[in-house]
């Protein structure tokens, strides 16, 4: 019988750690999520260095939060699964960051009628990586429609684009796009 060297059997054991500590999948939303905390991080550090240097310079102020992105349109649908429901979260969470911004979101048609005050709400629902959770946001469109002849069927997917706003409602913060108009 043959002896195989100690270093020939701890080969397949490497490969298979190396591929697990890879992983698969598109990293691009997690490489994007990574260069906005090193750029919170970067004026902190230049505000540091900036102290003990003969001549300061302001630093940058930092986002609230690494979803928030500095400026402009939000479109979720480029968004996986997962970093949607995130950031629909994020968008729930801190309404006053978003307020104003045009925001594109794709998912299932959604309606519901308030029995006590007769009033409607129709929404795109915005569900998780497994499907467990949804988030809905409201959405508001320009114009007189009337339901159900200017809306989709309940469960039809759809894109809507709006205008990010939060109202309060019996004590509760709620979001919607306002001028809003389905794709």
């Amino acid at each position: 019988m043959r002896s195989v060297p100690k270093n020939k059997l701890y080969a397949p054991a490497l490969l298979l750690a190396g591929a697990l500590l890879t992983g698969c999948g598109n990293s691009s939303q997690m490489d994007s999520l990574i260069a906005a905390q090193e750029a919170t991080e970067a004026p902190a550090a230049a505000a540091s260095a900036a102290e003990t240097a003969p001549e300061t310079l302001p630093a940058a102020p930092a986002p609230a939060s690494a979803f928030i992105p500095a400026e402009g349109d939000v479109d979720l649908t480029v968004l996986e699964s997962n970093m949607v429901y995130a950031q629909v979260f994020d968008m729930v969470t801190n309404p006053d960051a978003y307020t104003g911004r045009n925001v594109r979101a794709k998912g299932p048609f959604a309606y519901y009628q308030d029995e006590e005050t007769g009033k409607e709400y129709f929404a795109v629902l915005i569900s998780d990586a497994t499907a467990c959770c949804a988030q809905g946001v409201e959405f508001v469109l320009d114009g007189d429609p009337v339901y159900p002849e200017d809306y989709p069927e309940a469960g039809t997917e759809i894109t809507v684009s709006g205008v990010f706003d939060a109202y309060e409602e019996n004590g509760t913060t709620y979001v919607q796009l306002l001028h809003a108009s389905i794709e």
